[in-house]
């Protein structure tokens, strides 16, 4: 399978432009540091359990850092992301015999160009080795491939270039959507430290540092099974960075939560819960403030805010695919679910902002 780039974004996603059809979760993945699967992963965030132990990496001062790592694991590198990224498609595709994998094509997420650490070049050298070794095993997947670095906010760009290429003549039936991500790097500790990002003894206002997968099969078909539904997405692009002098405006994640609930045809205030990527840090919890506050259309007493890194820490670009596989079986729950409807959203360093509306039911509505 030849990996295709995406588009390179200017503005506003080109991606988003494209035609968008409803996307339906088939199956679901998650590899992070409360669990190597999906049911494993899922039960602990649910119990709100995490596995936040002292790591190798020290801060200014000789004090150990707290992080999220995935447990009884000795690669590093492009094998570690390898290990995880194998793991979450094989957890994906294990489940569906009945699915010719030529008919699925994979598209994988990883961080953004220029962000310090695990490098888009080193998940490229993985994900290579993982597609040899499925050629090798006589697994053929569709050509359509590709591998989008576009990190946490990106994710709006990946599921509109899913939708995209399903909708195309040629086009896959089923797109693998896998994210894959890790903070536990040298190079993205010093750089986080430096930027007193970090929670740390000295810094409550930080987040904790992590890795993780996950992974998402994506249909634009019909079922008859309940299943989580993505019925609307919008991405935007925000002026403003961390530690400019400008204080944050919210703007670009006030239009992509806007745009959403329009594209869905709801009011947000209509939602049961809203569910983020958001980690310890104050900037990103004033700007999702300041974004529900514009956009709610009426008081509502209630509208809890779900987010998988109270258990699994900042996994970066696979922040918002975790969060989506943890929802997929959570909003079906007959005791637990936190509700039928709710919005996602999500907000990368490089500005990019995503929106979607999710809602857990059997089929689409009639167009």
């Amino acid at each position: 399978m030849k990996l295709w780039p995406l588009s390179p974004a200017t503005g506003t996603d080109q991606s988003t432009t494209a035609p968008w059809m409803p996307l339906r979760v088939v199956a679901r993945a998650m590899c992070c540091a409360v669990g190597h699967t999906a049911p494993a992963a899922s039960a602990a965030i649910n119990a709100r359990i995490n596995h936040f132990r002292e790591t190798g990496f020290v801060a200014r001062g000789g004090a150990p850092i707290t992080g999220g790592a995935l447990y009884e694991v000795g690669a590093w590198g492009a094998e570690r992301l390898g290990l995880m990224l194998r793991t979450v498609l094989a957890e994906a595709m294990a489940g569906q015999p009945g699915i010719d994998t030529r008919t699925v094509a994979i598209l994988v997420l990883g961080a953004e160009p220029g962000r310090p650490g695990m490098s888009g070049n080193c998940l490229a050298e993985a994900l290579a080795a993982i597609l040899e070794e499925m050629r090798g095993e006589g697994r053929q997947f569709h050509a359509r491939g590709a591998l989008c670095v576009d990190g946490k906010g990106g994710v709006g760009k990946a599921l509109a270039q899913a939708s995209l290429s399903m909708a195309q003549r040629d086009g896959p039936a089923y797109v693998l959507l896998a994210a894959v991500d890790s903070l536990l790097d040298a190079g993205a500790i010093e750089h986080y430290l430096d930027q007193e990002r970090l929670a740390t003894k000295s810094n409550a206002d930080g987040f904790i540092p992590a890795e993780g997968a996950a992974a998402v099969l994506l249909s634009r078909a019909e079922a008859a099974a309940p299943a989580l539904w993505i019925d609307a997405l919008a991405s935007t692009e925000e002026a403003w960075r961390f530690g400019a002098d400008t204080p944050v405006r919210a703007r670009a994640l006030t239009d992509a939560m806007r745009n959403a609930a329009q594209a869905a045809g709801c009011e947000i205030a209509a939602l049961d819960f809203h569910a983020s990527g958001m980690t310890g840090e104050g900037w990103y919890a004033r700007e999702v403030s300041m974004a529900l506050a514009r956009c709610m259309e009426r008081k509502k007493a209630q509208f809890p805010h779900l987010m998988v890194a109270r258990s699994v820490g900042e996994t970066g670009a696979a922040s918002a695919l975790l969060t989506l596989a943890w929802l997929a079986a959570l909003m079906g729950h007959p005791t637990h679910s936190p509700g039928r409807a709710g919005l996602l959203h999500f907000a990368g360093d490089d500005g990019r902002r995503t929106a979607m509306v999710v809602r857990y039911r059997a089929a689409p509505p009639a167009s």
